[in-house]
């Protein structure tokens, strides 16, 4: 009678610990819900009306939808590895209704004026990361990890090769991840100034780091700087995903192909970057003047294919 809690326990040991650091951090939900549910139950006895009847408590309780498809994401991956071990024929949280999931906060994106009113808002370490991070189009745990041996000599370009998580550093979230981008005379300007003023620039040392050189937090890096500057300047408090999708939605309202733009943010879908990272056009409020060339107004630069 093989229980629930004997497989996790197994799964812990030996499934888990293969996956990226941020990923096991995220399967902490088969301690907190999965396993005080399950635990005692036998595989055997595991169906997909258990799995149903539980998805449908936890929307009776409140969780959010995203929350419930997060916990059935990860017993999924549990029982997944149940039915290659031999404990299950097949995995019963296929097919189970999951409530809908709806967008909390509206897509956006900064307008070119915003991106640089709120760069001229900051400085030093907050300018550069911000703008970098505008201009560039990075994740937050690649801008973090960044090294300056991944800059260019003469900064025309960053080699991604390394993401960091709450200390922790792997490579980036995909294999596309690894990748090769071009910057523009804004951003190459920001890295300029700012390897003037650092302190630490050895070709092992973080472009941003505290004190000590160890990784900065992002959390705390927009609590800090960039949440204060917003207010000043009566903006949405912006975010690392705001600065991700200002630089997608910039290079697609400039014309740049889907697949290159994929490729330039490191997804292996291009459905990925036009649905999840493109705002609309309305959204993001374009320049007046856009006879000046919005992008160039604000140091942005068509990407350029690799």
């Amino acid at each position: 009678m093989m229980t629930f809690s004997t497989v996790v326990a197994e799964w812990k040991k030996t499934v888990l610990p293969t996956h990226k650091f941020s990923t096991q951090k995220n399967h902490a939900p088969v301690r907190k819900h999965l396993e005080p549910r399950f635990g005692d139950q036998s595989m055997s006895g595991m169906s997909r009306q258990d799995i149903q009847a539980y998805v449908t408590e936890l929307t009776t309780r409140g969780y959010a939808p995203k929350t419930v498809d997060h916990i059935h994401d990860v017993l999924s991956a549990v029982l997944r590895t149940a039915v290659d071990w031999g404990h299950l024929s097949e995995n019963p949280t296929r097919d189970v209704e999951l409530p809908k999931l709806r967008t909390v906060r509206p897509k956006w994106a900064l307008s070119v004026e915003q991106a640089q009113a709120l760069i001229d808002g900051l400085s030093g370490l907050a300018r550069t990361m911000v703008g970098l991070a505008i201009l560039s189009g990075l994740r937050r745990g690649e801008l973090f990890a960044l090294r300056w041996q991944d800059v260019a000599e003469d900064l025309s370009t960053l080699h991604i090769r390394q993401a960091v998580y709450e200390g922790t550093f792997d490579t980036p979230k995909t294999e596309a991840g690894v990748r090769r981008i071009p910057l523009s005379t804004a951003a190459q300007e920001l890295l300029r100034a700012w390897r003037e003023a650092s302190r630490r620039t050895d070709g092992d040392d973080l472009l941003f780091a505290t004190w000590s050189g160890k990784p900065i937090s992002p959390n705390n890096v927009l609590r800090r700087w960039v949440f204060p500057a917003c207010d000043a300047l009566g903006l949405t408090r912006a975010s690392w995903l705001t600065f991700r999708r200002t630089y997608s939605s910039w290079a697609h309202d400039k014309g740049v192909p889907g697949k290159v733009l994929a490729q330039l943010m490191g997804h292996a879908k291009v459905d990925t970057t036009l649905n999840i990272y493109t705002a609309p056009r309305a959204g993001f409020k374009p320049s007046d003047g856009e006879s000046r060339s919005d992008g160039e107004s604000a140091g942005w630069s068509r990407p350029r294919s690799r």
